[in-house]
């Protein structure tokens, strides 16, 4: 779903959004991912639908990003609020919001600097299990 133009994306982040998120207000256009467990494979009891939508996310950001535009999926929001305000039906669920966007220059500079600092990551050995969970060595 497609959020454009200053009066309705000011009632979507106004409403539904807390004040870190009040930046989004900022951008010419918001997609809202929404999904609906119906439309999607339940294997077992595992539905299928919110991994979908997550893949649909990654190629939607890998895409932005390579035309040059700037996404930040937003993943705190009300999402009743955002429901009632957009009219989804009840059975979809809001996976996330993101803005899409020209940079400004000077923030896409922040930004970049931002992403190529050095970062601290947890040590593969802390989240692979080898054979059984909880065994950290090779089999």
């Amino acid at each position: 779903m497609l959020v454009q133009g200053d009066e309705a994306i000011d009632e979507l982040v106004l409403g539904a959004f807390p004040d870190s998120n009040q930046v989004m207000k900022e951008a010419p256009l918001l997609i809202v991912i929404c999904a609906r467990q119906d439309d999607d494979l339940t294997v077992g009891r595992k539905p299928y639908y919110l991994f979908d939508a997550g893949l649909t996310v990654e190629n939607l950001l890998l895409a932005a990003t390579d035309l040059g535009l700037v996404t930040h999926p937003a993943l705190r929001f009300d999402e009743s609020e955002v429901k009632k305000i957009l009219e989804i039906p009840r059975e979809y669920r809001v996976v996330l919001v993101t803005p899409l966007a020209y940079p400004v220059e000077p923030s896409y500079d922040e930004a970049a600097e931002e992403r190529l600092r050095e970062r601290t990551r947890k040590d593969l050995g802390e989240i692979t299990h080898y054979g059984k969970w909880g065994s950290r060595k090779p089999v």
